[in-house]
């Protein structure tokens, strides 16, 4: 099968779950089918990035859109003008920060952008064109006919949306904004021949909305070294990046909110290791006696999370956290608020401990860290639920059976 990829994100380097998710599965796949990817250049996507990725996937065609074609769209540079002000003089105003969650920034459909990409297409002889994230949603507009269309739905938006601004004070405009942007959400899906959810909750919201395409769950997969537990060396890991809105949000109530709660005691010698790109110097501190280090990006999650425990003091988002799977794979007990694991299989007391306020969190932070038989219980029991649902030769396959689906 010929497969042409439209999106945001070149899946190199792995340093942040949409490039990893992507990554995974096409590394998996690439000898079964023909893969193009189609990308727009810019900082996060280097052409540098895109070389590394021809050697070690020479069967894999990568187009990028250059940089200076974007430039000379201009309402792509106006906004990249508005946003550059607002981070330097308004940072913290909070009509900015409600604009930002709102605003679909940084990837302009322009009639150059559509010829490139529909001149790919024809090209690469494409059975299958797949649109990843949700900042090319509507590119179905300019796409052809004849050709089946599937939209990979990382987050679903508008639930993304709803859960980041339910801590500020929403004005009417807002919310006619917010309404707006859920509708064209919908209605863009609607035009797509099959949609791709990580999570059967995103399936499963969709539905209710009466999104019309045939729907289909294909979680994201990870690449981790497999691990045993081993004995705890008083750390806790999180792992994410801070460009993710969710991540910086569920970071800020942990230390401002969790980890006031939990006795300085059980915080003496604990250090927390925050592993992805993009953390302020500022977060490299002392919280209640716990050591805050930010490490950066991470290659081999392997090398620095044994001993550890996962924590995903996760708030908002949609979607699938990958940190999930990498805890169960790695042999990491897991704590986890309910939209942190929502989607997936574990199981609260089982294969991970849910707690969704503060001091909740706090408390079931202390008994995981007081009681070893807890630990050898929880990774135990996810390692199973990892190796029977979440391997890498489960989800390919289960990716691999949606792209067959009615082309046998």
């Amino acid at each position: 099968m010929n497969i042409t990829i439209i999106t945001i994100l070149l899946p190199f380097p792995l340093n942040s779950g949409g490039a990893q998710a992507q990554y995974n599965m096409i590394d998996l796949l690439r000898c079964k089918h023909h893969f193009t990817i189609i990308f727009p250049e810019n900082k996060t996507n280097k052409l540098e990035s895109m070389r590394i990725l021809q050697k070690r996937w020479p069967e894999v065609e990568f187009y990028s859109y250059k940089y200076i074609h974007q430039l000379l769209y201009v309402p792509f540079l106006l906004s990249k003008a508005r946003r550059a002000f607002g981070l330097i003089f308004t940072p913290d105003n909070k009509s900015f920060q409600r604009s930002r969650i709102l605003k679909n920034y940084g990837y302009p459909i322009n009639k150059d952008f559509v010829s490139f990409v529909n001149t790919k297409i024809r090209e690469s002889h494409t059975d299958i064109i797949q649109v990843e994230f949700y900042q090319y949603l509507a590119i179905i507009d300019y796409l052809p006919k004849d050709r089946l269309k599937i939209f990979v739905h990382h987050e679903i938006r508008y639930i993304r949306n709803e859960r980041l601004l339910r801590m500020y004070d929403i004005s009417p405009r807002d919310k006619k904004k917010m309404e707006l942007i859920k509708k064209e959400e919908l209605l863009f899906l609607n035009k797509y021949d099959r949609i791709i959810t990580l999570t059967n909750v995103d399936k499963q919201i969709l539905e209710e909305e009466h999104v019309s395409p045939k729907l289909f769950v294909s979680p994201a997969c990870v690449n981790t070294k497999r691990s045993i537990y081993k004995e705890w060396e008083k750390k806790l890991i999180f792992v994410g990046g801070f460009a993710h809105t969710p991540n910086e949000e569920g970071i800020n109530w942990f230390l401002s909110e969790v980890v006031l709660m939990v006795p300085q005691a059980n915080c003496s010698d604990l250090e927390l290791l925050i592993v992805g790109s993009g953390w302020p110097e500022s977060y490299n501190r002392i919280v209640n006696g716990l050591n805050v280090r930010c490490l950066g990006f991470v290659e081999d999650l392997s090398k620095i999370a044994c001993g550890a425990i996962m924590i995903v003091p996760i708030l908002s988002g949609s979607g699938m956290r990958m940190k999930i799977l990498e805890a169960a794979a790695l042999g990491l007990p897991i704590l986890t608020t309910r939209v942190g694991v929502e989607g997936l299989l574990f199981r609260n007391n089982e294969s991970c401990i849910i707690s969704n306020k503060p001091d909740e969190f706090a408390n079931s932070l202390v008994s995981i860290m007081t009681n070893e038989k807890l630990r050898e219980k929880l990774t135990s029991s996810a390692a199973d639920l990892y190796e029977r649902n979440y391997s890498p030769q489960v989800l390919s396959e289960v990716r691999n059976n949606i792209y067959n689906h009615n082309f046998k």
